[in-house]
């Protein structure tokens, strides 16, 4: 992967989680809602979901950061890269 095609396009970050009500989570950037998340009384998993959502631009561009730091140690040796590659095409949606 070049440095072109691991470039996040969507909006940056900082995301920030916010609680809109009893039953709602959002994700927002500078107040506009990047995703929500309703709570459900069967579920747990909502507010681990919503930190997760709005930490995700910054892990990308971390993971971006140390793949390319790694690449730059073994130059030659792609392989152990693949699976990185991959998940960052899928963030990215190239995959």
């Amino acid at each position: 992967m070049t440095d072109k095609t691991m470039e996040f396009k969507g909006t940056p970050a900082p995301w920030k989680y916010t609680v809109r009500n009893a039953n709602e989570i959002m994700t927002t950037f500078h107040g506009v809602t990047i995703g929500d998340v309703y709570l459900d009384i069967t579920t747990a998993n909502q507010k681990a979901d919503a930190h997760l959502i709005a930490t995700a631009p910054e892990l990308l561009e971390q993971l971006i950061r140390l793949r390319n730091k790694i690449a730059s140690y073994k130059p030659d040796d792609d392989d152990d890269l693949d699976i990185v590659d991959a998940v960052i095409a899928k963030a990215l949606g190239q995959q």
